[in-house]
């Protein structure tokens, strides 16, 4: 079975004054890029993972953190992960 890596952007919506701490929390979690944090507390946030089932594992992670509200999936994008070595043309 070939290696995939699985892309993933969610929403993540935390309680405004817990918007700093929660992000400070995502930026340790492995392969989790927050892009962007407002102030009322919608952050955009990619997710890396070697499969489905992981990334889910990822969200759950995220929607157990103090003061997250919820966690929404809008989009996901897996391929082979040695598609990440091909050179663009």
């Amino acid at each position: 079975m070939t290696a995939e890596i699985h892309i993933a952007g969610v929403i993540v919506h935390v309680t405004p004054a817990q918007v700093a701490e929660v992000r400070a929390q995502l930026a340790i979690l492995p392969r989790c890029i927050v892009h962007a944090a407002e102030a009322d507390g919608r952050l955009i946030v990619t997710l890396e993972a070697e499969s489905a089932p992981r990334t889910l594992d990822a969200m759950d992670a995220i929607r157990a953190l103090p003061g997250v509200l919820n966690v929404a999936l809008v989009y996901q994008h897996a391929e082979p992960a040695n598609s990440m070595d091909e050179e663009l043309q």
